[in-house]
C-alpha cells in the first residue's frame, strides 16, 4: 500500500473530490482478528474519515452526519497522549453560530495523524476560512 502522504492526499482529492480513509492495519486486527488469519471473510472497511471539496466527516459521535463545511472549520489541533497523537477539529454548529465545539477525530487511521492534520490545515487556507 502506497504511503498517504500530503501530495498523495492532494492528488487524490483533485482527481477524486474525496479522499476516504479507513483504520490502519493494527486497528483492524484489533477489531477483527479471525479476519487477519483468514477465518472470517469481511467487506471493505468503512471509510473513518472523509475528505472532500464540501467539507469534512468523520465516524464518530457527534459528528455532524452530514459532514462539516469547510467555513464551519474552525482549527484543528494534534494532541498528543503518551505515544498516541489524536486530532481535535473545532468547528461552528449552525444551532450556536457563536460557540465551538471540539470533535476528536478516529484513532489509528491509514494515514499518519501529523500528516492528516497538516492536509487538512492547508485544504483549509484554501476552501475555508484561514486560521
Amino acid at each position: 500500500m502506497e504511503k498517504k502522504t500530503i501530495d498523495v492526499l492532494k492528488a487524490e482529492l483533485a482527481r477524486d473530490g474525496e479522499v476516504a480513509i479507513g483504520f490502519n492495519r493494527a486497528k483492524q486486527f484489533l477489531r477483527n482478528p479471525a479476519g487477519f488469519l483468514g477465518l472470517r471473510r469481511t467487506g471493505q472497511p468503512a471509510p473513518q474519515v472523509i475528505v472532500n471539496d464540501f467539507g469534512l466527516w468523520a465516524a464518530v459521535d457527534g459528528f455532524p452526519e452530514g459532514g462539516v463545511p469547510w467555513a464551519r472549520i474552525l482549527e484543528v489541533h494534534i494532541t498528543k497522549v503518551n505515544v498516541s497523537s489524536y486530532i481535535d477539529v473545532s468547528i461552528r454548529t449552525p444551532d450556536t453560530p457563536d460557540r465551538r465545539r471540539t470533535l476528536r477525530m478516529p484513532h489509528m487511521l491509514e494515514v499518519d495523524p501529523e500528516t492528516l492534520a497538516k492536509w487538512i490545515v492547508m485544504e483549509l487556507m484554501v476552501r475555508g476560512n484561514p486560521i
